[in-house]
């Protein structure tokens, strides 16, 4: 009996710290630290609350001069939380033919200072190439983003400050012109990297107060100065509501390029299999 209520005891503290228990979703409070609250965006971004997650997106590639090129491509995510394993978590582009079957694989650990595992797949050399954590800050597969902002980001990466609930002014988007999240109330934090090379100074975070939703980040260089934006889109899904990414609007503004990210089908909990997420597995589908 004494176990029993020990266990509960502990579901209980988990939930309230806003931490993912079971296919729940955690939600943000008041009474939340800085740190707790980058924990419940963390889990709303890589969908811990999920068994698994895949999404069927559309890249809009646009330089300074507007010219658009499109790319199409799948990210999968199987979450599992297990004694080692936090999340494994694969993107391909399968168009156009030219970069068809071009690959990212990252395995994540639940340990804080164990480093991620990624690989880079390139049909035409048909291999992998691991990448290291050096390379966080570099821009992923043709877009304005970095991998960590992509795939590798841990809360435990940066210490934070939390600047007060403001409100959202609001983002009007290349995408559709339309403008989004006028006034909505966000808990603003600062997050100040760990990694001594790291390109940024800081970056802040505007988490919608209601459900923890990441709407905009600002980044800024070391002479704190804005040099990248990034907006987000969101909408729930299936019987469970599970929130997640429905649009990403990322720009550079050094060099004027941008990246739109348009997430066309996004499916929860479909029971896929950890043996999808292996390099060997990668090479063998078709795309």
């Amino acid at each position: 009996m004494k176990k029993i209520i020990y266990v509960l005891s502990c579901l209980l503290i988990l939930a309230g710290l806003g931490i993912s228990i079971g296919g729940e979703v955690p939600r943000p409070s008041d009474t939340m630290s800085p740190e707790q609250l980058a924990s419940v965006w963390y889990d709303i971004e890589y969908s811990r609350f999920a068994r698994d997650y895949k999404n069927y997106n559309t890249f809009i590639l646009i330089d300074r001069d507007g010219a658009k090129r499109e790319r199409k491509a799948v990210r999968a995510r199987i979450i599992l939380n297990n004694k080692e394993i936090d999340y494994k978590d694969y993107a391909v582009f399968f168009s156009p033919a030219s970069i068809r079957g071009v690959a990212m694989l990252t395995w994540t650990y639940l340990k804080p200072d164990k480093e991620r595992e990624q690989w880079l797949y390139l049909p035409s050399m048909r291999k992998a190439r691991r990448s290291s954590p050096s390379e966080d800050d570099e821009n992923a597969l043709g877009t304005v983003l970095t991998y960590e902002e992509i795939s590798t980001w841990k809360p435990q990466h940066e210490t934070y400050s939390l600047k007060g609930i403001k409100q959202f002014e609001g983002y009007t988007t290349i995408f559709d012109g339309a403008r989004y999240y006028s006034e909505e109330p966000c808990f603003v934090l600062e997050a100040f990297p760990k990694r001594k090379n790291a390109v940024r100074s800081k970056r802040t975070f505007w988490l919608r107060k209601q459900d923890g939703c990441c709407l905009f980040q600002e980044v800024f260089d070391k002479n704190g100065k804005i040099y990248k934006t990034l907006f987000r889109k969101f909408d729930e899904f299936g019987e469970k509501k599970y929130p997640a990414t429905v649009l990403v609007e990322a720009k550079d503004l050094r060099t004027g390029d941008s990246t739109i990210i348009r997430c066309d089908k996004i499916v929860f909990d479909s029971g896929m299999d950890e043996t999808e997420f292996t390099i060997e597995q990668l090479q063998r589908m078709k795309w």
